[in-house]
């Protein structure tokens, strides 16, 4: 038998702060760990677009091109420009979103 006062766990609205100088301050999580916050947030969230989407046309062209290749039907090089059809436009939608915000 436990001895003394134990308080059972609190499931409120507040047990995922830390209450400091009377205010109740957000507790990091493991996003904002990982992308940061505000600003950088939406920056980073940017960035990690363009890097994935970057990365993730190399990896189908490559694919595809291996594919095209292999059956010696059609242009593999048609086939690549079709992956990366896909691809630029949310490149290029990122970095507006970016140099936009930047210049306005």
């Amino acid at each position: 038998m436990i001895e003394g006062n134990i308080a059972p766990p609190v499931a409120d609205e507040t047990a995922n702060r830390h209450v400091k100088a009377d205010k109740l301050e957000p507790v990091a999580g493991e996003l904002t760990k990982l992308i940061g916050s505000g600003e950088n947030a939406q920056n980073s969230i940017v960035y990690r677009t363009v890097g994935w989407s970057f990365s993730a046309a190399t990896f189908f062209s490559v694919l595809a091109f291996g594919y095209a290749a292999y059956k010696g039907t059609g242009d593999a090089v048609e086939t690549v420009k079709t992956v990366w059809a896909v691809f630029i436009p949310i490149i290029t939608l990122s970095l507006g979103y970016v140099f936009g915000r930047a210049s306005g």
